[in-house]
């Protein structure tokens, strides 16, 4: 795998802030209620087992998996997947919300790029040929590369921001994820941030070797 990262970066590594300007990424990200956070407290002696001092886990704690599409554009459309996607589900995000959003962001043929990664239901040959027939270029992706991908930094900050809320229910969590990802100013200055850094992202990625970087 560390292979197949640094041939990728070394055949995209000439790609300028504006082509990576042109590229829109898809990208999964599971939220949960009541989410595992690392807590540091100071107890009395004698207080260990106390109910103040003592964090409550949920052991089956309700998620939802959302599917957005960003590009140095902003934030697009959302989907929140029903179950476990597969390709028909898959193939009705991309017609409901990646083909309006492009529209959108990229009117009157505007030249674009699609990013998604290789997950077993975005290379299904209907995908495939849902893709070809709306003549939508896909970006080659490596696997095992959350490094490289933008929107990971903004799962980053959309969960910090949910995290600050106790939320105890699905319609809830899905409501605040909502509201963050759409109208949180954090999100919004980050977006275009994030994909501007792709050279930057790609230079780290061949300096490592092919192995983790900072990103």
């Amino acid at each position: 795998m560390k292979k197949k990262r640094l041939a990728w970066a070394r055949e995209h590594h000439l790609m300028s802030v504006e082509d990576w300007s042109k590229v829109c990424f898809l990208y999964e990200s599971t939220f949960e209620i009541l989410a595992d956070k690392s807590n540091i407290v100071r107890r009395r002696p004698g207080k260990k087992f106390h109910p103040d001092c003592i964090v409550k886990r949920v052991k089956h704690p309700v998620k939802i998996m959302v599917w957005p599409v960003i590009s140095a554009k902003g934030v697009g459309r959302l989907y929140i997947v029903q179950g476990t996607m597969r390709q028909v589900q898959y193939k009705q995000v991309l017609d409901t919300r990646l083909l309006p959003q492009l529209r959108e962001w990229f009117p009157e043929g505007e030249e674009f790029l699609f990013m998604h990664d290789s997950a077993l239901c975005h290379k299904a040959r209907s995908v495939t040929k849902f893709l070809a027939d709306h003549d939508i270029p896909v970006l080659p992706w490596p696997g095992n590369s959350p490094d490289m991908n933008p929107i990971e930094n903004l799962w980053k900050i959309t969960k910090a921001e949910i995290a600050k809320q106790m939320i105890t229910t699905k319609v809830k969590l899905i409501e605040k994820f909502i509201n963050v990802w759409h109208h949180n100013p954090k999100i919004k200055e980050s977006v275009k941030q994030c994909i501007e850094s792709m050279p930057r992202r790609i230079e780290a990625l061949i300096q490592a070797k092919g192995n983790v970087t900072k990103y």
